[in-house]
């Protein structure tokens, strides 16, 4: 396909012009102008390989981007949206091997670590008294280094001390727990609801703050069934496909 994006295929006087470029656009990225998970040029280059004005289309990204089609990466771009990752929820399921099964490279940035007391909702999945000490880690994992997910994990202190040090030496949750003897804990329970993103999770994945999330709490417990682990987590929705499997 030639490098310029005409709108000579679709040119009909019947219809707006932004209805023109959205299908100009979507033909472009059918025929693979722009691959799926491809930055798109900026506005001022489409408007002027789309001979139109600017604003138009701005609009016309705004309906593709509520269309699902493309979607905004706050300070990176408008990307065309890829495949949803297949991510696979059970017992024993781990990111890091959601990801490499879809044949992407997972990777895990640590955005803030601190000691706490477990209150409220904390407390009640971790089984924990009032203001019992525990550490909060909270992560941002990305699959080929767009983000996915951003994890806050709290941690009962009194049983895994010095947790957050651990994790930033074996760089996972998994190994991390393995350091305390820790081997082949289960998720006991999840809930999941949807919303929109906070002002630091638009930053953190790289999304619109309109872009649906889906927010899930899920604890992991031990062989005992003692909870060892609350996630408090929050995917972009449009970048997994979530399948529940318990068996």
């Amino acid at each position: 396909m030639n490098d310029e994006v005409s709108l000579a295929t679709v040119v009909n006087s019947g219809e707006p012009l932004w209805r023109q470029a959205e299908q100009t656009l979507l033909e472009a990225i059918k025929n693979g102008r722009f691959p799926p998970g491809s930055r798109l040029p900026s506005e001022l280059e489409l408007a002027s390989m789309l001979g139109l004005h600017r604003h138009t289309v701005r609009r016309t990204i705004e309906l593709l981007v509520g269309r699902g089609a493309l979607e905004i990466r706050r300070g990176r771009g408008t990307f065309v949206v890829e495949a949803p990752i297949a991510y696979r929820i059970g017992p024993r399921s781990r990111f890091t091997e959601n990801i490499r099964a879809s044949g992407r490279t997972p990777s895990t940035r640590i955005l803030s670590s601190q000691n706490g007391t477990a209150t409220g909702d904390a407390a009640r999945w971790l089984e924990l008294p009032e203001g019992a000490p525990i550490s909060v880690v909270t992560l941002v994992r990305a699959a080929d280094e767009v983000p996915i997910v951003v994890a806050r994990h709290s941690v009962p202190a009194d049983r895994f001390p010095g947790f957050s040090d651990r994790l930033k030496t074996t760089g996972s949750i998994t190994r991390a727990y393995a350091t305390y003897g820790l081997v082949g804990y289960t998720r006991r329970a999840t809930r999941m609801s949807a919303r929109l993103p906070t002002q630091d999770e638009v930053a953190a994945l790289h999304v619109s703050r309109n872009a649906p999330l889906l927010s899930w709490t899920s604890v992991n417990a031990d062989a005992d069934t003692r909870p060892v682990n609350l996630d408090e987590s929050v995917f972009a929705a449009n970048r997994v496909d979530i399948l529940l499997d318990y068996q």
